[in-house]
């Protein structure tokens, strides 16, 4: 441990870790223990909490974390799920903010999360904490009803309880930070039932529980596969694109679908990493773009400004705190060493003409942020960043 830590202890390699265990620090009260990790930097933290039990409790208490949002001790960090082959599992990486690249994560202990991690197919949930793995493809190409949860706080995966029906395909939204709710990827003989299309997980009781849905015209057939789902309306209703373009709108408080009138996208497949925010859209095109629409109107506009990435083999692209968006794109062809790249961009609306309003990119930074020579080829799966 490095840094503040390194003050703290006043020792290095195990003599640091009993002084710090047994010396002074560990006979202070709880609470001014807290007030001195509320300071330290957030990756101090991660590795001061494989100290001891008290030392982990105390890592990961509410009281610690609201103290360093109230304090500003909290800076953004970026987590990437990818699959990187021939590795058989995917797995987890943090963008280190001060080196700029991305570190594997040590895979957790057997005890914590036994199941097979799902290949491809699974469904991501963000917290305020961290993430939650829904479903997806097994190495035999079933689907799971699996749940994992990867702690950002102690970067330990964690099993959940599994779904009532598995799924792959789905698409999942967090309701007012407490609910997460699933839709489709079930592939039972009656998917289309609404009986087993929506399911939701409490986060406080830890249960599942599969929801009855009427919908708005009657009895219209659920769709299978849920290409995007976000909340909107102050987390009441969740705007839902299907595998087709098909738009569909989903009310919590009344546990209705509505149909938008067999309105479609206009590219649902080449329409990825969908962001609502306010009342804009942005997504993934293709040949390098990012698109940006209303939220009530079905055209998409080309975010000018970012012409130099339309050279690039974009791969995902997600929010990166405060007011920015994250690229990620990929260089170098197979026999060749694989690069993952990381763009930041921020972004601003212009009116062009008192009618006329365009988003604006600006690229803040770009550079390589992970390489390694023995792998073929990588799938990022999912990506998205935290004040912590």
């Amino acid at each position: 441990m490095k840094g503040r830590l390194g003050i703290l202890g006043g020792c290095s390699g195990r003599k640091k870790k009993k002084e710090v265990c047994g010396g002074l620090l560990s006979l202070l009260p709880d609470d001014v223990f807290v007030d001195i990790l509320a300071k330290l930097p957030r990756l101090d933290l991660v590795a001061l909490a494989t100290v001891s039990r008290r030392h982990r409790n105390i890592a990961a208490c509410h009281k610690l974390w609201s103290m360093r949002y109230r304090l500003k001790s909290v800076e953004p960090y970026m987590y990437v799920y990818m699959h990187m082959y021939p590795d058989p599992s995917p797995r987890w990486f943090v963008f280190h903010p001060v080196q700029r690249r991305l570190k594997r994560i040590h895979a957790p202990p057997r005890s914590f999360c036994p199941a097979a991690a799902p290949v491809e197919g699974s469904c991501f949930v963000r917290t305020d904490r961290g993430i939650y793995t829904i479903g997806g493809l097994l190495m035999d190409g079933k689907p799971t009803s699996g749940v994992t949860f990867f702690d950002c706080i102690d970067h330990k995966v964690y099993q959940v309880a599994p779904m009532k029906m598995a799924r792959s395909g789905a698409s999942a939204s967090l309701i007012e930070e407490r609910k997460i709710y699933v839709f489709g990827g079930c592939f039972a003989a009656d998917s289309d039932s609404s009986n087993c299309w929506v399911e939701v997980y409490d986060i406080h009781t830890k249960t599942w529980e599969l929801l009855s849905v009427v919908s708005t015209p009657p009895k219209i057939k659920m769709p299978l596969k849920i290409k995007q789902s976000m909340t909107m309306m102050h987390e009441k209703n969740v705007y839902m694109v299907a595998e087709d373009g098909e738009i569909f709108f989903f009310s919590t408080s009344e546990c209705r679908v509505l149909a938008a009138g067999g309105v479609k996208d206009s590219d649902p497949e080449n329409h990825n990493d969908w962001r609502l925010y306010d009342e804009t859209f942005i997504c993934r095109g293709v040949g390098g773009r990012v698109l940006w629409r209303s939220l009530y109107k079905l055209g998409w506009n080309e975010v000018k400004g970012l012409e130099e990435l339309q050279k690039q083999h974009i791969i995902k692209i997600c929010a990166f705190p405060p007011d920015r968006i994250a690229i990620f794109w990929s260089q170098g062809p197979a026999y060749q060493t694989l690069e993952l790249w990381f763009t930041e961009v921020s972004l601003k609306g212009h009116w062009e003409t008192e009618d006329e309003f365009q988003l604006w990119g600006n690229i803040e930074s770009s550079a390589a942020v992970f390489s390694d020579s023995s792998i073929t080829a990588f799938h990022l799966l999912y990506a998205d960043s935290f004040f912590l």
